[in-house]
């Protein structure tokens, strides 16, 4: 394997021409998606040029067009590693049958860490549904990559139901109204997050949901 390079990039560094070891141009793409990610946060997708991203990154429009097809394939690839990580997390909980309040009450905890507090994907859910009118596909992204993080949960709601523990339903209805309990809907919107950290706040939620569909 070739050796990691010892090139520092600087804000308005240019990329040297010439054929790189591929593991320095993943480690310049990865550079190119953290400028990206910035420069959405601050400027919300319109307001984001690809002009700019080069200016900082020293990557090429060539190279950018090349990897991601247009700003819009550079915001799903960063919707798309956000969304594998906030899975990740999402579907390493354990889902214990015989446990219904403690599993959903993890739940809580890690949807809390992730998908309320958790920087980068309420960053990218802000600018889809800020601009969601003017670039929809953007919107339409982030629900897919909702819907695949709460399959597992669904599938375990839709146990409980089998069970009887929960009342029938379609157990994709359930797991939005979870969702619905833990983020407040425009509440955690706002920047008001204060509610999210409420001692025993995830027992609380798991229990109301009990009720609620038992």
């Amino acid at each position: 394997m070739p050796a990691r390079s010892s090139l520092q990039l600087t804000p308005n560094a240019r990329l040297p021409r010439g054929r790189l070891p591929r593991v320095e141009v993943d480690r310049r793409i990865d550079h190119l998606l953290a400028i990206a990610l910035e420069e959405f946060a601050a400027n919300g997708f319109g307001g984001t040029s690809l002009d700019r991203l080069v200016e900082r990154s020293g990557v090429s429009k060539t190279t950018i067009l090349r990897r991601f097809g247009s700003k819009l394939g550079l915001f799903q690839r960063l919707a798309h590693d956000c969304g594998t990580m906030i899975k990740g997390k999402l579907w390493a909980i354990d889902l214990d049958p015989d446990d219904p309040e403690g599993t959903l009450a993890r739940f809580v905890d890690a949807y809390v860490e992730i998908g309320v507090m958790g920087p980068e994907g309420r960053m990218l859910l802000e600018i889809a549904m800020a601009e969601r009118k003017t670039f929809p596909d953007l919107g339409g992204f982030i629900m897919a990559n909702g819907l695949e993080g709460l399959q597992p949960i669904s599938s375990y709601i839709g146990l409980l139901m089998e069970r009887g523990i929960l009342l029938p339903g379609d157990p994709l209805d359930a797991a939005f109204d979870l969702q619905g309990l833990i983020s407040h809907g425009f509440r955690s919107m706002v920047g008001d997050l204060d509610f999210v950290h409420r001692p025993n706040r995830a027992r609380d939620i798991a229990r109301r949901f009990l009720k609620g569909w038992g």
